[in-house]
């Protein structure tokens, strides 16, 4: 670069090395700020630093991927006093918990907590009455999915539904692939079809209950 510099006019090198200034200055901000992954100039120049291979890639794509209603991925994360719980959950004491969305999981159902509560739709129940919505995959990934469905509703993304009912608030969202499947005695008798649509109920910012639908 130095010897590029010198063959340069002086006015144009003077340029060139105020606009190298200014970008090494505003590039971590702006990939900080916009979400961005601009490279460093020795990155640009095939002189990756270590500190360049082990910057983070930025998120552009898997937000695309969600606002589609592709399933998310979990995103591993802790807090400062240690693992969060399921992966997504922070602490707020008295066994209450948010997810990233701000979804708060409390006591309460006859299981006597949410959690507990739609951990039943984890696993099918063929001999239940009716229908029972299933979840295929593991509790974080459907508190993850139930986050992507709150968060689509809440902005009125395409295909998305919301009603209130009393004090409650029914939030759907429909998903590019299948992410359950009808169980209970009449998923049963229809065998088992797929399901690609959330359902989540909410009374404020408490999450009630939450499973597919057809």
């Amino acid at each position: 670069m130095a010897n590029v510099l010198r063959l340069l006019p002086a006015r144009w090198a003077i340029a060139i090395l105020v606009a190298l200034i200014a970008y090494v200055l505003l590039q971590p901000r702006l990939n900080a700020w916009l979400g961005w992954n601009l490279p460093s100039i020795p990155a640009l120049l095939g002189q990756e630093t270590a500190a360049d291979k082990r910057a983070p890639a930025s998120k552009p794509q898997r937000d695309a991927r969600e606002s589609q209603g592709q399933l998310p991925t979990p995103e591993k994360s802790k807090s400062s006093s240690g693992t969060l719980k399921y992966g997504i959950l922070k602490s707020l004491g008295r066994d209450r918990y948010e997810s990233p969305a701000g979804l708060v999981y409390a006591p309460g159902s006859e299981e006597g907590h949410r959690l507990q509560h739609i951990e039943r739709h984890l696993n099918d129940d063929p001999n239940r009455p009716g229908s029972h919505g299933v979840f295929r995959g593991t509790m974080e990934e459907f508190l993850v999915a139930i986050d992507d469905t709150y968060r689509r509703a809440r902005g009125h993304a395409k295909g998305t539904r919301t009603r209130n009912e009393e004090a409650e608030t029914i939030y759907e969202a429909p998903f590019d692939q299948a992410i359950g499947y009808l169980g209970g005695a009449s998923g049963r008798e229809q065998r088992n079809p797929a399901l690609k649509r959330m359902r989540i109920v909410v009374r404020g910012k408490n999450l009630i209950t939450a499973f597919p639908i057809p």
